[in-house]
């Protein structure tokens, strides 16, 4: 297994020529790799789109990828880490289900009654489908594939990988993407053959943004922890990381699909709770590394993988054998890029001293 040793300070990747720049393709390959990373698991290895509609991926790569590596930017551009990442990526999540698809408020959503169960009339909106999917987002829209990218380009996990005219496109594309899928919920609310037309009311618009900034300044209120300020201690082995992300994962995963109303809810937020718990004790210690992150995200990929078998998909044919060949095919390309990172991972760390 790799070395459980981590390096706050950044690596740099030298240039082939020692001391002359690194090659341009080089310095976009994590960019592209997170931009395409965050589409794959967010849609397609959850099992909504079948594998001929596999196209449509890229329709989703400047909300999904955009986002998560604008997240990723601005955390490492301020020193910031996981739980940074995390709060952002509940910004994110209030984002696009609150403005970008309003899935948040639409009692038919899609032709689905997500807001029937555990229902919160006060607000609007539906407790069990609020927290699945806001779960969702944090843990496998965001957090998991910037996890997978920095995995798989290790020497410049910590560091900036936009100039500042990449942060403000990549910035420009998420938010005016945002704006666009707002105006095709909002103006095509209802079109769903049978659905009543559904305008989200101006206090949920404005809760919205109040939750996103909140998020968004609560994820920065979040101080810097170097490593040579973590208490030292042991922490867990890197299987018993990932067996116990996948537990939790799982559990989240499954909670929406055999469980109802509040019970869902108290499971999905009691696994949570427990994970944030655990993450937060050990990793703030100085033994917690980049391996251990790699760890949890590869649990997440793999409850997110075997899931997918049991679902139908949403976009594309719903025919079963179809839709357990992409299941197959989405799940050995998750699993080749699991093997490439951990890979990488294992020769930077044990090139460290």
């Amino acid at each position: 297994m790799w070395k459980n040793t981590h390096r706050s300070d950044p690596v740099p990747h030298p240039g082939p020529a020692g001391d002359r720049p690194e090659p341009r393709w080089r310095r976009w390959a994590p960019v592209v790799s997170l931009l395409l990373l965050a589409p794959f698991v967010a849609e397609l290895l959850l099992g909504d789109v079948a594998l001929p509609s596999v196209g449509i991926v890229a329709a989703f790569v400047p909300l999904y990828g955009c986002g998560a590596l604008l997240i990723r930017e601005l955390a490492r551009r301020t020193g910031r880490g996981w739980p940074t990442i995390a709060l952002l990526a509940g910004a994110y999540g209030v984002l696009e289900e609150g403005f970008a698809t309003m899935s948040l408020f639409n009692p038919d959503f899609a032709g689905y009654r997500l807001l029937d169960e555990s229902p919160l009339p006060f607000l609007g909106m539906g407790a069990k489908w609020t927290v699945y999917v806001l779960s969702l987002h944090v843990i496998w829209s965001v957090c998991t594939p910037i996890a997978l990218a920095e995995t798989l380009f290790p020497r410049r996990a910590r560091v900036p990988w936009l100039r500042t005219r990449g942060l403000v496109v990549t910035s420009a594309v998420f938010l005016l993407t945002v704006a666009l899928y707002w105006a095709g919920a909002f103006y095509a609310a209802g079109t769903t053959p049978g659905a009543p037309v559904f305008r989200p009311s101006a206090n949920q618009m404005i809760a919205t943004a109040v939750a996103a900034v909140a998020l968004v300044v609560a994820a920065f209120a979040v101080r810097p922890n170097a490593t040579a300020s973590r208490p030292p201690g042991s922490v867990p082995s890197l299987p018993l990381v990932f067996i116990g992300s996948l537990v939790v994962t799982s559990a989240v995963r499954q909670s929406a699909h055999h469980l109802h109303g509040w019970v869902s809810v108290a499971v999905c937020l009691a696994a949570e709770v427990v994970a944030v718990a655990v993450l937060w004790w050990f990793g703030r210690r100085r033994a917690w590394g980049a391996p251990h992150a790699f760890a949890a995200a590869s649990g997440a990929v793999v409850a997110y993988a075997w899931a997918s078998f049991f679902l139908t998909p949403i976009v594309g044919t719903t025919d079963p054998v179809i839709a357990r060949v992409g299941n197959v095919v989405y799940t050995l390309i998750a699993v080749s890029i699991l093997a490439l990172a951990a890979r990488r991972l294992r020769a930077t760390t044990a090139a460290r001293p």
